[in-house]
């Protein structure tokens, strides 16, 4: 049976992975038996996964060993060493480039109750999305400064009251996702945006949007004011 395997990897032109494995790993191994026919599969997991109810993906395809001309001439060796500055062992002799050249099947699940099946020829047309290189900063500035607002959002367009602390932990051009914690309980849901962002002045103003509109409901406002007043009991006790 092949063996399964942490392993770092880079993302070539058209996201398929170039991996640089040892060849004394039993893992290299399975991929060059005979009877392999390196048929592998990649299990990406969302940053700061957890569990079932965070997201992850899964390539399915064929993984074949790249020769020295195929590393030379498509940049492997500085493609995978950009993503892993610090992998020095990149370099060792016993070390060899490998990419899944062929994609069968793309499987992805974004929690519970949704997962799904991507076509591989539209996951290699895709793109990176386009709020990805700011997210991060965003989602620090919201749970800093804005937690009410995220605390309304979840109210308003959930439906869940008594939510005590609610941070972003993901952000893409479709939504976040919110780590809420609520009686004692802390797990996450998925609120989407109404449109689709595309830069970050849309994210800001879709974020705003959302957050007046949760505003404007009374019993949130109300819930807003007795959690503010409960946090200034707390501060002077």
């Amino acid at each position: 049976y092949p063996s399964g395997s942490l392993v770092g990897f880079a993302l070539d032109d058209h996201g398929l992975p170039v991996f640089c494995f040892s060849t004394m790993s039993s893992h290299t191994k399975d991929l060059l038996a005979s009877n392999s026919g390196g048929k592998a599969a990649l299990c990406v997991t969302a940053k700061g996964f957890e569990g079932a109810a965070d997201g992850r993906v899964t390539l399915i395809g064929d993984v074949k060993r790249c020769s020295k001309e195929e590393v030379e001439k498509d940049g492997l060796r500085e493609l995978y060493k950009t993503k892993h500055p610090n992998a020095f062992w990149a370099d060792f002799g016993d070390f060899s480039f490998f990419r899944m050249e062929e994609l069968k099947a793309v499987n992805f699940v974004g929690g519970f109750a949704r997962a799904g099946s991507i076509k591989p020829e539209d996951y290699m047309e895709t793109s990176v999305d386009p709020i990805q290189a700011f997210a991060a900063p965003v989602m620090g500035h919201m749970n800093d400064d804005h937690s009410s607002s995220t605390i309304a959002m979840v109210q308003h367009y959930i439906g869940l009251p008594q939510v005590e602390k609610a941070e972003l932990v993901q952000l893409d051009r479709l939504g976040f996702m919110v780590q809420c914690t609520r009686l004692g309980q802390t797990f996450k849901l998925r609120l989407p945006f109404p449109r689709a962002a595309e830069s970050r002045k849309d994210v800001k103003t879709l974020i705003v949007e959302m957050t007046q509109t949760s505003l404007a409901n009374a019993e949130v406002q109300s819930y807003l004011q007795g959690l503010a007043a409960k946090e200034e009991a707390a501060e002077v006790a």
